[in-house]
């Protein structure tokens, strides 16, 4: 993002880091009406003016997108391809890698179509489709905050596979040890105004998974319009695992959840999504080995935290060797009479903060009903726990949430060891959250209590349904009091 003109005021940087908060969390609904100027400032509680005037500097719309720092001209950007007319042929965008430290983005013309059936509207509907896309595409660059990644050594630093040359004419490219952040902005603005002014020049899979990897940095994100797959991954916290013993990275986007993973925990997610695709059982045995070699960690690290997971009932141990944990239906309750009651402390600390201060919990919603209609079951799921740890942290109780959050990786190993499916409970899922939401931004508590108590009672009796033993209605009256 470049530089705020002098006397600017800091309004309008805070307006452009939140509008970009909105757009690159948005996916393919950036599209719709949803994200409008006039919807995203009622979203936000933004003046339509300073959304405008965000929308455009992220888009370096008016300057910066025309003439790089460099002087170079659209025109120089790709000399050597243009049409029989001698005008440069439009273009699509082929690639996008994010690995660290590399940013990589390549582009390839456009298939050549008659644009003679096409009626005006029709047209102009697709040149604002595709705009809005590039725009959530640049903030999607600018929400990573990836300007402010740091490699302690960057002579052992890791780089892509393929490193493209520095003068390919369809390629920009960011590398951390170049520190040229804003040229790459630039040079990556040109050719995304050079793309066709269609809904397949930024295809709507590749938006898709930069909202998913939005709170992270984008790291992990590998999409390659060959394959039309944006490495559909259903857990939305596998890319967290390859990081922890990686070098610094920019702090996170203040916007976005500010939850921590340690190692302990990281392990945890491993953990849940082994037992999840190797079908595991309670009582089948798990193995450091593997677990360390597939983290990229030693084996010492990886038994100390397990032996911790096995102190917080996460995992069971049976002559030093580590076991797949049985749920029972007493457990069910237990955790879900803890949840409820923590979530009830969280919920009321909420209905009191200001409106902003739930602005990521608006954009957790966003991802919620995008999954309950374009995501798999999984994803609903995790979209959902997501949504909760986002109230609390919007609650201002750091130690509560904190607490909420170690409930939820109990919730999701639970999830996992019983192979939840939420299928059939969708609608209510998102039918749920949005009267939380609704309840907490009115500023009525105790509204926004009776959904919770709600949810969670529909939510205990469909996890004790697939425990070993039946539900014990009477307990979970009696501890959810």
């Amino acid at each position: 993002m470049e530089t705020a003109s002098r006397g600017r005021p800091r309004i309008q940087d805070t307006a452009d880091d939140i509008v970009a908060a909105v757009l690159a969390t948005a996916g393919a609904r950036v599209s719709t009406p949803d994200f409008s100027t006039r919807r995203v400032a009622e979203l936000t509680g933004l003046s339509q003016t300073l959304v405008s005037r965000a929308g455009r500097r992220l888009r370096r719309a008016g300057g910066s997108a025309v003439e790089s720092s460099a002087g170079e001209s659209s025109a120089d950007i790709d000399p050597e391809i243009g049409t029989g007319a001698g005008r440069a042929r439009e273009l699509v965008l082929l690639e996008m890698q994010v690995r660290f430290p590399q940013i990589i983005l390549r582009f390839t013309p456009a298939p050549l179509v008659s644009s003679g059936g096409r009626g005006a509207v029709t047209a102009t509907a697709q040149r604002t489709v595709a705009e809005r896309r590039a725009t959530a595409l640049m903030a999607s660059l600018h929400a990573s905050e990836a300007s402010r990644w740091r490699v302690r050594d960057a002579g052992e630093a890791p780089s892509a596979e393929v490193m493209p040359p520095a003068s390919d004419p369809l390629c920009a490219v960011w590398d951390a040890r170049d520190r040229d952040w804003e040229a790459f902005l630039d040079r990556t603005a040109r050719l995304l105004d050079r793309c066709a002014p269609t809904v397949e020049a930024i295809p709507g899979d590749l938006l898709d998974l930069l909202a998913r990897r939005a709170g992270r940095g984008l790291h992990g994100s590998s999409w390659q319009r060959s394959l039309r797959q944006s490495g559909s991954i259903s857990d939305s916290d596998q890319d967290s695992l390859g990081l922890a013993a990686d070098m610094e990275r920019s702090p996170r986007n203040r916007w976005f959840s500010q939850v921590e993973l340690s190692v302990t925990e990281q392990i945890a997610i491993a953990l849940r999504r082994e037992i999840t695709n190797s079908g595991f059982r309670a009582g089948d045995r798990l193995s450091p080995r593997v677990l360390a070699d597939r983290l990229g960690l030693s084996r010492g690290a990886v038994r100390s935290a397990m032996s911790r997971l096995v102190d917080d009932g996460l995992l069971d141990s049976s002559q030093g060797s580590f076991r797949v944990p049985a749920v029972t239906g007493a457990d069910v309750v237990d955790l879900y009479a803890a949840r409820l009651h923590l979530g009830m402390v969280l919920l009321r600390a909420c209905a009191v903060q200001p409106r902003h201060q739930m602005l990521p919990v608006r954009l957790a919603l966003g991802a919620v009903e995008a999954a309950a209609t374009q995501g798999t079951r999984s994803d609903v799921g995790l979209a959902d726990l997501q949504f909760q740890q986002e109230l609390a942290e919007a609650s201002g109780l750091s130690q509560s949430a904190r607490g909420f959050h170690a409930l939820t990786l109990r919730v999701r190993m639970f999830i996992a060891v019983l192979g939840l499916d939420y299928s059939p409970a969708v609608e209510r899922i998102v039918s749920d959250d949005r009267r939380i939401l609704s309840a907490v931004l009115a500023g009525d508590a105790e509204a926004a209590v009776r959904a919770w108590r709600l949810k969670l009672d529909n939510a205990v009796r469909h996890m004790s349904a697939l425990a070993p033993e039946s539900f014990d209605a009477e307990l979970w009256s009696r501890l959810s009091r």
